[in-house]
């Protein structure tokens, strides 16, 4: 199969590109700003395996950001999973389906993010709430 089909990770500060070709998995980790991450770790792993060193499959990003590995041969869900020095972290999970392979464009976030990113919506609509009502109230006090 000879598609691309390119699917792109955002994480703080880190991106992470990935197409499916025929032979190869291959991608692209930058910076928010574009610029090319050199030397980040990339690993390939099943997507249920999340700690077992022996089904992952890892490398480093060459000096343009770029890296390869082989197309997985069996069916099932895999997850690339880039990394920095810093801990910036992004991933992207696809499914080898009989012959082709699927981008998902699901990416995986831990349960504590989402929880925390909700808990900061949360947080800011109390407080613009709050600054409104303050300013509705000094309104009305400056105008009797």
């Amino acid at each position: 199969m000879a598609c691309s089909l390119p699917q792109l990770a955002h994480a703080h500060g880190l991106n992470l590109s990935l197409s499916d070709g025929s032979e190869a998995i291959t991608g692209d980790v930058t910076y928010a700003d574009g610029a090319p991450l050199s030397g980040a770790s990339v690993s390939l792993q099943p997507a249920a395996t999340r700690n077992e060193a022996d089904e992952r499959v890892v490398t480093r990003t060459n000096a343009e950001g770029r890296y390869a590995f082989p197309a997985p041969r069996h069916t099932g869900e895999y997850r690339v999973i880039a990394e920095d020095d810093m801990g910036h972290r992004a991933e992207i999970v696809f499914a080898v389906r009989g012959d082709h392979r699927k981008l998902d464009t699901q990416h995986a976030q831990p349960a504590w993010s989402r929880w925390l990113s909700g808990l900061g919506y949360l947080a800011g609509l109390f407080g613009v709430t709050a600054w409104w009502l303050s300013r509705r109230n000094r309104t009305r006090i400056e105008t009797s």
